[in-house]
């Protein structure tokens, strides 16, 4: 009697990099058939353990996934125990990333009604997958060079949840690059914890190495600390059009109190320093960051010189975050912690601000002709925008999966119009 193999669903919570993880992690299964969430046997819920509004979305899932039998993946993973498979029958599998080379294997297991609590510590090098199924027939892909974190920020559970920072060998990134190209990537996105640590310093070395690869196609990279940005990055930013001008900084406050307090650089003079060194090295680089707001102790003073940083550094992109109080964090037990409204207070006065500022600098584009990465049927990007936390451009025309000329004919604080010449 043949056994037909199992229909399994995905679902992919928090950001990018688990994203790319789940895509390895699925090229890792052998015997089974994907399909939608509603259709499946099997579900993989690849979770986020970031902050609290992350977990509880993890748990709402596994509740509404009550027919299924799950399989928890990702950041959240390791925090389950055996426990938990009492409290959520429909909890089938815990596997961490130490183990998910045995991927095929548990959801076999599972097919079978067998339970598996697979956890284990990170690892202590980066775990290389065995390939990579590219999900969703995006035009872009993430690609991971680094897992883990060392910056030790005190209100952050990364480094309690993800190990140690380590660095995916250069030789792996050059041959997943040229193999999601070869499939018809327009866009390769490279992300970790801190892109600006790879290997030491050597970012600006596998940005070289990445542009030597023959093709049409755009590099972005995020999350690069500002105390990682030097002239050589920069000067090799700058120095290809395949490079998207464009870094994601984290900046987190603009209060040099309570910055030292975060254990984040706090000297805002070097700060400004380096925004503007950029900008000269890279003229018309669009940057974007984020801040937490109501992080404990965070005065209306305190508040105000955020107000300030914001307006005086007039990032592109910026996204806000109340601050979540995180158990094992070393500010989940600071004096001062502020009240969820008051946060949410902040978050929005900061976000006016920001629209304002984002409003100008989209009015601005208006009349210029860019080059446009078409999506999807009618939206687009151009290298302004990284994909699902900046805007669009909407386009009349255009081919999807391309690159299009579009001249700008409207803005709003997000998003661009334009059509294509």
């Amino acid at each position: 009697m043949t056994v037909s193999p199992p229909q399994l669903g995905l679902i992919s919570l928090g950001c990018a990099k688990n994203f790319a993880d789940l895509e390895g992690v699925v090229a890792e299964l052998k015997d089974a058939v994907l399909t939608e969430v509603e259709d499946a046997d099997i579900v993989l819920l690849n979770t986020c353990g970031f902050l609290k509004s992350a977990r509880d979305e993890v748990f709402a899932n596994l509740r509404e996934l009550s027919d299924k039998k799950v399989v928890v993946l990702g950041c959240l993973a390791g925090k389950f125990t055996s426990e938990d498979f009492k409290k959520y029958p429909q909890l089938f599998a815990v596997v961490t990333s130490a183990n998910y080379k045995k991927i095929s294997s548990v959801v076999a297991e599972v097919a079978r009604g067998e339970k598996v609590f697979l956890a284990a510590a990170e690892p202590v090098k980066f775990e290389r997958p065995s390939g990579k199924i590219l999900l969703g027939g995006r035009s872009y892909a993430y690609i991971k060079i680094a897992e883990g974190c060392n910056n030790g920020c005190s209100y952050c559970l990364i480094p309690y949840l993800k190990g140690r920072y380590r660095s995916r060998p250069m030789e792996d990134i050059l041959e997943e690059a040229r193999s999601v190209l070869k499939r018809g990537v327009k866009e390769i996105i490279l992300v970790a914890q801190d892109c600006g640590f790879y290997d030491g310093g050597k970012l600006p070395e596998l940005l070289k190495r990445l542009i030597e690869i023959p093709g049409d196609f755009w590099i972005r990279v995020l999350y690069v600390y500002p105390e990682r940005i030097d002239r050589e990055l920069l000067s090799v930013i700058a120095s290809s059009d395949k490079i998207c001008k464009y870094l994601d900084v984290p900046l987190q406050h603009g209060d040099s109190g309570i910055l030292k307090e975060m254990k984040r650089p706090y000297d805002l003079k070097k700060t400004l320093e380096k925004i503007a060194l950029i900008r000269k090295m890279v003229p018309d680089i669009t940057l974007r960051t984020s801040f937490i707001v109501g992080f404990p102790g965070e005065s209306e003073e305190a508040f105000e010189n955020l107000i300030d940083f914001v307006q005086k550094i007039e990032f592109d992109h910026v996204g806000v975050f109340e601050y979540s109080r995180e158990k094992g964090t070393p500010a989940y037990g600071m004096k001062g912690q502020i009240s969820s409204r008051v946060k949410k207070a902040r978050r929005d006065e900061v976000m006016a601000v920001q629209q304002k500022i984002s409003r100008e600098k989209n009015r601005a584009m208006i009349g210029k002709t860019v080059r446009v990465l078409m999506d999807s049927t009618g939206s687009g990007r151009s290298e302004r925008f990284a994909p699902e936390v900046d805007g669009e451009i909407r386009v009349d025309g255009g081919k999807v999966g391309e690159f299009s000329l579009v001249k700008i004919t409207g803005a709003t604080e997000y998003d661009l119009r334009g059509r294509v010449v």
